[in-house]
């Protein structure tokens, strides 16, 4: 009876730190969401101002310049965000905060250096290029970019959000806009001047960040004792792996913008940008979630604790399509409302068929939930490093092969599928190896209920016109709020 009793009391100790684990979890991912929230909404609002304040042409260089800095950041920061998190958290969870100081020299030394290497190799490579004064700019910025993600990522380490959400996406996100808006409201708008305004706010960023973390490092730095490091074949042979799979997944994000600008045109590209650009609100949810999952995720895996990240996976996944299924669905179904956001000039058929084909895409990618945070966690990056180079493989072969004859639209296949095969095979690992898979009880019903109340319904009353579709999509909207807002506690 004794043995039975300790059992009992045991289990429902687990079932409380598991629970203590998810409310953790889901205050951050809050913090993390409403943060996700700005920078989702500015990201689409520096789309428009680009949009509306510059020719398609213009707006074209401006969106390929930006691109190509956001992928020779991550070719620079060479896994060290992703490493950092995973050290960090792993340590604290197995009592060795005295090794974290070495965690952060081999993480950001190497980050800082290939960064001024990257961004020398722009300089002298800025001939090559359509817009080179764009490409010299955003080359004096980089290292600047880089450091702020990796300084960002050790504090996520410590399980800290607000430093990321404070600094990142409501600091430099709102300075872009302000910056932005008072180009174009001055008439002095230009691809120079706008893309000068995106830039500048990754260097106050990154001050405010390594500001933070030297503060929260020497606050939580053990006394003088027993030395303890990480050797660097450790650090590296966990980080190095996601350090082309960064390069790799941010290729799927923003290599077709740079190929469709040399295969079809600036114009284009512009057009395939405006009609992709409500991917970033899905995609900030996903990575608002996934930041707060990350560091609980490694040390539920470390500890040897399969249930805890199992419901971690699986609640986080149910937050996701939460948030993600009704702004893909809503926009699927305006699509020509969204794109008349930005100009006429931008609302046609081949931009209305980008939409639609990316939106299935999109939801099958929420439904999976955070599967590449999951894998990495568990310290599979070389496997993810396998599947996103599949997935990037398949897009640029798509790519070569679709744009020459399909335009944009061949553009838009191409990255459908690319995100299924960088979803979908990953998913097949993880369940299959670790039992992990996103499809809880909560998931399940927030993919009905979001399916039944943002497309079945809404479907139903499309060919009375685009503003009964506006109506039941509004009237769901508010359903789910009161919805989500009713079972909070339970969400």
């Amino acid at each position: 009876m004794a043995a039975l009793t300790s059992g009992a009391v045991a289990e429902a100790e687990s079932e409380e730190r598991s629970r203590a684990e998810l409310r953790g979890t889901a205050r951050g991912g809050l913090v993390n969401l409403v943060g996700a929230a700005v920078s989702g909404l500015g990201g689409l609002a520096v789309t428009w101002l680009a949009a509306v304040a510059l020719s398609p042409a213009e707006a074209g260089a401006f969106f390929a310049a930006t691109s190509v800095f956001l992928l020779a950041g991550a070719i620079a920061r060479v896994g060290t965000p992703t490493g950092l998190v995973y050290w960090v958290a792993r340590l604290h969870q197995n009592g060795r905060s005295a090794a974290v100081g070495s965690v952060l020299k081999l993480g950001l030394w190497p980050a800082a250096i290939v960064s001024m290497a990257t961004a020398f190799g722009l300089l002298l490579a800025a001939p090559m290029f359509d817009s080179p004064d764009l490409v010299r700019l955003i080359a004096v910025f980089l290292p600047a970019s880089v450091a702020m993600e990796a300084l960002l990522a050790a504090t996520r380490g410590y399980r800290l959000m607000g430093p990321s959400v404070v600094i990142d996406k409501l600091g430099r996100t709102v300075a872009q806009l302000v910056g932005l808006a008072a180009i174009a409201l001055a008439g002095t708008a230009s691809p120079f001047t706008i893309t000068f305004a995106w830039v500048l706010p990754y260097l106050p960023a990154a001050v405010a960040a390594g500001w933070y973390l030297l503060r929260r490092h020497r606050r939580t730095r053990p006394e003088q004792g027993f030395p303890d490091r990480v050797s660097a074949r450790a650090f590296w042979g966990f980080t190095a792996p996601r350090a082309a799979a960064g390069v790799a997944h941010l290729g799927l994000q923003r290599l077709d913008i740079i190929m469709v600008a040399a295969l079809a045109g600036l114009g284009p590209a512009a057009v395939y940008t405006v009609a992709t650009r409500f991917v970033i609100v899905g995609q900030m949810a996903s990575g608002a979630v996934g930041q707060s999952v990350q560091p609980r995720a490694a040390a539920a895996m470390a500890a040897g604790k399969p249930a805890s990240a199992r419901s971690l996976y699986q609640e986080s996944t149910a937050w996701i399509v939460s948030l993600t299924w009704p702004v893909y669905l809503g926009v699927g179904l305006l699509a020509d409302w969204y794109l008349r956001l930005f100009g006429a000039e931008y609302v046609g058929g081949d931009a209305r068929l980008v939409v639609w084909v990316l939106v299935p895409a999109m939801m099958i990618g929420s439904a999976c939930g955070v599967v590449d945070s999951m894998l990495a966690m568990a310290g599979k990056t070389s496997w993810q490093l396998i599947d996103v180079s599949i997935a990037l493989l398949v897009n640029v072969g798509l790519n070569l092969a679709l744009i020459p004859s399909m335009g944009v639209v061949g553009a838009a296949i191409a990255w459908a599928a690319a995100v299924l095969v960088n979803n979908l095979v990953p998913l097949a690992q993880l369940w299959r190896t670790f039992g992990l898979h996103p499809f809880g009880a909560l998931t399940r019903r927030a993919l009905f209920a979001a399916g039944l109340g943002f497309g079945v319904l809404p479907l139903a009353v499309a060919p009375l016109g685009p503003l009964w579709t506006a109506a039941a999509l509004a009237a769901a909207g508010l359903a789910w709020a009161v919805a989500l807002l009713r079972y909070r506690t339970r969400i």
